[in-house]
């Protein structure tokens, strides 16, 4: 079978774990004997380029960060920026003349936010090939409904009229990565008969190599224990979460610790500037800089790294996480999780068993559970290795990919019908 892969983004061009799972989900059908083509942005690089399998040739245009402290014109400009993310007629015009080039078997659209959803949506109507859409997360439910409690600009009506309508092809099929991303298509008007739920799988990586041995962090050596969040940095990831918890956790009596904080949060990832910039003032305010790390973006190898070296990973989603692949990638390296028990990670950890979950922005119970992770090392333990054998039972790539083939075939074969 020919897949050609739709993505905005793919590796080693990145900005998160989406579009590496991407990169892994090709992997896994390429080596079940399926020829994987990939179209998508030429993000990273100075101008388009063609490789021997990956098409880098769509333009991409970077997300609209609105901040009501700038300038009116600067306002407009994000709006410009906003329309573009939306309508690129080029885009689409390329994703026709490759699909003719390569003739695949099936369209397997990944995500293909920023590179023009409107014009290649309309596009796609007159293609006369099977189409899988991969839900990873709730893009297709935000171009008709583009507000969500998150939202910085509430705007719906200007931003529709921005985005403009399209239809969602009759004849396509779904993969959605939890029942949680399902149900809330579902509930927005798309058949539930045509998506099936596949979870993610994690890198190999994650799970074959060696655990580092880990230095002692607590106790005897002093050293604070140490903390990890890894993802994009927005609103609905409730960061703000962990920096109010942290304030709890090193004050004593309502006043804060001035000896080496006991703790110290490592953040991975970027995101909206607006954003980042409140959570720096928010720790200068709370003087808790000390006690967290911005490290941005870094190679999936340092990551694991991290993961070994940490105590917690903590996952503090004020939305309904679509899925969660940083807490599979954490269990998998027995780490130990806390996260929000709301959307995907309700489905990966059983609370209590394999990890903890606690209420959804309440940083009080957040700030209860670390303290009792950090007083309770045989708690960690225990915890961490029920983590990885739930990954190793129910979370490879492997599986995934072998669940996308069969998903992919009855597409193409159904087509046929």
């Amino acid at each position: 079978m020919r897949i050609l892969f739709l993505s905005n983004l793919f590796p080693p061009y990145v900005e998160g774990g989406a579009e590496i799972l991407a990169n892994d989900v090709a992997t896994g059908l390429k080596e079940l004997g399926h020829e994987v083509l990939v179209l998508t942005s030429f993000y990273g690089l100075v101008r388009a380029r063609r490789e021997e399998r990956i098409w880098r040739t769509l333009h991409t245009f970077p997300v609209a960060h609105f901040d009501k402290r700038r300038p009116v014109i600067q306002q407009f400009n994000q709006l410009y920026q906003y329309y573009r993310r939306y309508h690129c007629p080029a885009n689409a015009r390329e994703l026709q003349r490759v699909i003719a080039a390569t003739r695949p078997d099936v369209l397997y659209i990944w995500e293909i936010t920023g590179i023009g959803l409107t014009s290649i949506m309309k596009a796609l109507s007159e293609l006369n090939i099977p189409i899988v859409f991969h839900l990873g997360s709730y893009w297709l439910i935000y171009a008709n409904r583009p507000d969500t409690a998150q939202s910085r600009f509430q705007a719906r009506k200007l931003k529709q009229w921005l985005i403009g309508t399209f239809t969602v092809p009759k004849t396509a099929t779904m993969i959605a990565v939890s029942r949680t991303v399902k149900q809330q298509y579902v509930e927005a008007g798309f058949d539930r008969e045509r998506i099936e739920v596949i979870y993610n799988g994690i890198d190999p990586r994650f799970l074959d190599l060696p655990q580092a041995e880990r230095e002692e962090k607590t106790g005897a050596t002093g050293a604070p224990f140490q903390l990890l969040y890894v993802g994009r940095l927005r609103v609905e990831k409730g960061i703000f979460v962990i920096f109010k918890a942290l304030e709890q956790l090193v004050n004593e009596r309502g006043k804060l610790v001035t000896r080496e904080l006991p703790l110290h949060l490592h953040i991975f990832g970027s995101g909206d500037k607006v954003y980042i910039d409140e959570l720096e003032a928010f720790l200068q305010e709370k003087r808790l800089a000390q006690a967290v790390t911005f490290h941005g973006k870094i190679p999936q190898d340092e990551l694991i790294a991290y993961y070994d070296r940490s105590d917690i990973m903590l996952v503090p989603s004020l939305w309904q996480e679509p899925f969660g692949l940083v807490i599979a990638e954490a269990m998998a390296r027995s780490l130990a999780v806390i996260a929000s028990n709301v959307g995907g990670p309700v489905e990966i950890l059983t609370h209590d068993v394999d990890g903890l979950l606690v209420k959804a922005g309440d940083e009080e119970e957040l700030a209860q559970a670390i303290s009792l992770l950090m007083q309770n090392p045989e708690k960690r333990e225990q915890l961490g290795q029920a983590a990885y054998a739930t990954v190793r039972e129910r979370f490879t790539i492997a599986q995934n990919a072998m669940r996308v083939e069969r998903h992919l075939t009855r597409a193409t074969q159904q087509a046929s019908i």
